[in-house]
């Protein structure tokens, strides 16, 4: 896709911040500086990035990039490393769930994007904004050695989006309107794998903000690659940290912009999808 075409001059962005957990210096400015929509869109971007933590390739580093050759579903690392989106396959598919959460993947490749889909749309839902929920889902994709500090984290990073947008301490909108955030992936890709560690890509677009009457705070879409870091453990895939880059952004088309109520009633009227690979 060439993202030469579109046209960030005329598009408000929100810019991930850096990672607060890695050490080394942050990457020279991509060239296209963003404009701030709202303090409170900030709050939340930065919010939903925290998991990167500094625990993250703790139990030992993924292999280099694994080269294409015959695929192996018993081991992931003899994978091929490009995208698989020839068909249909439930061979990646989870076997539970877990507060609403799909879990209990296989131990392969497809085991581990399907996981890593999943787990971005979880992460990034309206769940989050209420403590007890936003707890469960942890519990549920977070690999056990983290969850409790990105519990933490994330307590003390939703008090502040909760304060800018106006939500109560559980997170409930004011009367009249409805908190989005919902994330759509778009593909997936397997970056790099060892039989206990997965890097997949993620390539998704992200509503998010307050829909209804009224709303200082509009819905906005954001285009992201978001790439999970993921670990093999009590016989699951868990999440373990992501970095997030824009893009690829695909030109706007020629479509007037809903009102607020009409996203409003839609939000309302459809149900977010899990992901199947």
């Amino acid at each position: 896709m060439d993202t030469a075409q579109s046209t960030p001059e005329a598009r408000t962005r929100v810019k991930l911040p850096p990672d607060p957990y890695r050490d080394d210096e942050p990457r020279p400015g991509r060239g296209r500086r963003p404009l701030v929509l709202l303090a409170a869109l900030v709050a939340l971007v930065a919010a939903i990035t925290i998991v990167n933590r500094s625990t993250h390739h703790s139990g030992g580093s993924p292999t280099a990039d694994q080269s294409s050759g015959a695929s192996n579903a018993s081991n992931p690392a003899t994978n091929p490393a490009g995208p698989v989106t020839s068909q249909f396959d439930s061979s990646g598919l989870p076997g539970n769930t877990a507060d609403g959460v799909p879990i209990g993947y296989p131990h392969t490749a497809r085991g581990a994007e399907s996981a890593a889909a999943n787990y971005v749309v979880a992460y990034s839902s309206s769940a989050m904004i209420n403590p007890t929920e936003r707890h469960k889902l942890i519990d549920a994709i977070a690999d056990p050695a983290i969850a409790s500090d990105l519990q933490t984290q994330l307590d003390t990073a939703y008090t502040q989006v909760d304060n800018s947008l106006g939500l109560s301490a559980d997170g409930v909108p004011p009367s009249g309107q409805t908190f989005v955030q919902r994330s759509a992936p778009v593909g997936v890709t397997l970056v790099k794998s060892s039989s206990n560690d997965a890097t997949v890509s993620v390539w998704t677009v992200t509503l998010s903000g307050l829909a209804g009457q009224g709303s200082t705070h509009p819905v906005v879409e954001n285009w992201s690659t978001i790439t999970v870091t993921l670990r093999w453990t009590g016989g699951d895939w868990k999440w373990v940290s992501f970095a997030s880059t824009d893009g690829p952004v695909p030109t706007s088309g020629q479509q007037v912009v809903s009102g607020g109520q009409d996203l409003q009633k839609a939000v309302n009227q459809f149900g977010g999808l899990r992901y199947a690979r």
